[in-house]
């Protein structure tokens, strides 16, 4: 194991793969990525790995959508990387209790010239019969968005950055950070000690654990979400798009031959989550009522992610007051695949020049959260959204 580098990035999930591209493509190249399982092994392998413009819920979200789907339409020419991007759409569904909120979504959207329609119940009708829509009040319907390979983006981030200088050190556990004098000074492992000046905390999950090996509380929400694939199910075409039922927050989409769906965002202080089949019928249950048809899917496999969530939906990036050297990269929830060109631009510029040009970092300040109950709050959230369904 190095004895030192300049800079050491904890986590090679897509948001620390990103990093140390854009770091290694800013010069510094003196850096090395480490990692306890894979590439990948995270919470950025088990989501619905979608490409989305439609799932902003702000403008400030919005535009760094925008930033980020120009940047993954270049990426194979940036890095030589396919993705395997395919834009079928994405089509929100609401029922009363969310109806205004996806409308006021919609029409911000198209305030920023993305493409969005606003579609009625008897328009989802007709272009989706296998959609029960006599409880809708209204759906929204956007044609760029379509799932990729978060495996291509990782690999052909950190493959590049590898190119470039930057070492990737698999199976190796960071198990604190060294600080003297109010500064990092290194990085421990279980492989031994990386002396460093500069840490980057793309831990993902396990960001809250890494800052408190610092006496730092992260407000950071780690959140389960189950994800099941069918077999086989002709019942619905394989050009379908991606279908989202905001109220119960269930969604489904089309995965080789048979589909994918996903539902559930629960606050949870585990990591290692196995699939339970009592949350697969749930679903299962959720899907019957919006897709009638789905009653006959075949059941394949399964699994549960954890999202890190942040009580506003942004990220935290950035310094922390207590520690000197130390960049936080973490919290970007359901959207890490989605903003990883703009997280590891971000972390690289404040890195290389103590200061970020391509967005302010103002709005992903941890600071924002002083002084915030932050589980309380979340348990708030979820109990009002349990209540609404």
């Amino acid at each position: 194991m190095e004895t030192g580098a300049d800079v050491v990035i904890i986590g090679a999930g897509v948001i620390g793969c990103s990093t140390a591209y854009h770091l290694a493509r800013m010069g510094i190249t003196d850096v090395v990525i480490v990692e306890m399982e894979q590439v990948g092994a995270g919470t950025s392998s088990k989501s619905a790995s979608m490409l989305s413009l439609q799932f902003c819920g702000a403008e400030l979200v919005a535009r760094m959508t925008r930033y980020c789907y120009d940047r993954y339409m270049q990426f194979e020419e940036e890095l030589g990387t396919p993705i395997d991007f395919t834009p079928i759409g994405w089509l929100s569904l609401a029922t009363e209790e969310t109806a205004d909120h996806l409308r006021q979504t919609a029409e911000m959207l198209q305030s920023l010239d993305i493409e969005t329609e606003i579609l009625t119940p008897e328009e989802i009708a007709y272009r989706y019969p296998a959609i029960r829509v006599d409880d809708l009040v209204l759906g929204t319907w956007g044609p760029g968005d379509g799932p990729l390979d978060p495996h291509m983006v990782m690999w052909g981030y950190v493959g590049r950055a590898r190119e470039m200088g930057v070492r990737l050190r698999q199976g190796v556990r960071a198990t604190g950070i060294r600080v003297v004098g109010g500064r990092v000074v290194g990085v421990e492992t279980d492989a031994g000690f990386v002396a460093t000046g500069t840490v980057v905390n793309a831990g993902g999950p396990w960001a809250i654990e890494i800052g408190r090996w610092l006496g730092l509380e992260i407000p950071i929400i780690n959140a389960a979400r189950s994800i099941l694939v069918t077999g086989p199910f002709p019942d619905i075409p394989s050009d379908w798009p991606f279908v989202e039922d905001v109220t119960v927050e269930w969604y489904v989409r089309p995965e080789g031959p048979g589909l994918l769906m996903g539902m559930g965002v629960t606050p949870t202080d585990q990591l290692d989550i196995p699939f339970r089949m009592e949350v697969a019928y749930e679903m299962i249950d959720t899907a019957v009522h919006r897709v009638p048809v789905l009653e006959h899917a075949p059941f394949m496999t399964g699994w549960t992610g954890v999202r890190p969530m942040t009580l506003d939906d942004l990220p935290i990036l950035g310094p922390v007051h207590e520690v000197e050297g130390v960049v936080l990269n973490c919290g970007w929830g359901g959207t890490g695949i989605i903003h990883a060109p703009l997280a590891g631009q971000l972390a690289a510029e404040y890195v290389a020049q103590g200061r970020t040009q391509t967005l302010d970092l103002h709005p992903f300040r941890m600071e924002r959260f002083a002084g915030v109950n932050v589980r309380e709050v979340a348990d708030l959230r979820v109990h009002s959204r349990q209540a609404g369904a």
